[in-house]
């Protein structure tokens, strides 16, 4: 009788802990993509009115994941495309655990990617089938004191996130062998 009350207050505690952990969210809708690299972040982040001058390049509508291969990749009369790929996105962002941290939570993303809070890159990883998490809980902090958080972005926080599958020998899979490196945000993107 003591062992079944010991699981069953064990089974308590465990749902109290797990009721209180932040909660995961898929980041699907409401990102653009650029196929096309930047002169840097700013160009990415600088304010453009639509049809504009400075909007261009265009940034096209998608939802993640999202592969810049997903055509091209196996159409045997064109080369797929291989370089860099522009993400960005506008998040509200409210952790609601003191000294809480906020992550991106990558679940695959390739091959090389880097991501910023507005201007501020807060990492960078290398290899594309692997899951990987980058920390923006200061980045968010900082850019929430910034007066174009409220003014520009209507409290919400910009995010970019640039892929990049260009060859690259030193990587595997290598591009020596028959293989296709996928590039963008191929896999389900999380913020925690």
């Amino acid at each position: 009788m003591k062992l079944i009350k010991i699981f069953i207050f064990a089974g308590i505690i465990f749902s109290f802990f797990n009721s209180q952990a932040q909660q995961s969210k898929r980041l699907h809708n409401n990102w653009e993509f650029l196929k096309s690299d930047l002169g840097g972040i700013w160009e990415a982040m600088r304010p453009a009115k639509p049809g504009s001058s400075e909007s261009v390049p265009i940034w096209t509508k998608v939802n993640l994941p999202h592969c810049f291969n997903a055509e091209d990749a196996v159409d045997p009369d064109v080369n797929y495309y291989q370089g860099p790929g522009w993400y960005r996105t506008n998040l509200k962002i409210e952790n609601p655990y003191q000294n809480g941290r906020t992550l991106l939570h990558f679940e695959g993303a390739g091959q090389k990617t880097q991501v910023y809070v507005y201007n501020t890159k807060v990492g960078e990883h290398i290899g594309g089938y692997d899951e990987w998490t980058v920390d923006i809980t200061d980045a968010v902090a900082d850019f929430k004191k910034d007066t174009s958080f409220s003014k520009r972005f209507a409290n919400q926080v910009p995010i970019a996130i640039r892929c990049y599958n260009s060859r690259d020998l030193e990587m595997i899979p290598s591009d020596l062998a028959h293989f296709n490196i996928y590039g963008g945000i191929y896999r389900y993107l999380n913020l925690d």
